[in-house]
């Protein structure tokens, strides 16, 4: 039973490369995707898409100002220890 389930997906498999090579290679003879960025620059400028997509780029940016925040919240807890220590040789060589 295994065998043959391992047997269909390998042949699905095949036969979804080859659909996909042969609508690539007839998109590049007839001009399709020539055509491609200019229509997704198109639609990207749509307001109705940018209404839709501006949610998410806010996500995005939260993200990343938190993963900034957190970084930099890290390097300054590192530094502090650093800096006490080098205090600490410092005052241990001035004494000497």
């Amino acid at each position: 039973m295994t065998r043959q389930g391992g047997m269909m997906t390998s042949l699905l498999a095949i036969g979804a490369t080859t659909a996909a090579i042969y609508g690539i290679r007839r998109g590049m003879q007839n001009g399709t995707f020539q055509r491609l960025p200019q229509t997704i620059s198109n639609a990207m400028n749509n307001p109705q898409v940018q209404q839709m997509t501006k949610p998410l780029q806010n996500m995005a940016n939260n993200q990343n100002d938190q993963q900034q925040t957190n970084t930099l919240q890290g390097v300054a807890n590192n530094q502090a220890p650093q800096q006490q220590m080098d205090n600490n040789n410092q005052n241990q060589n001035t004494q000497m």
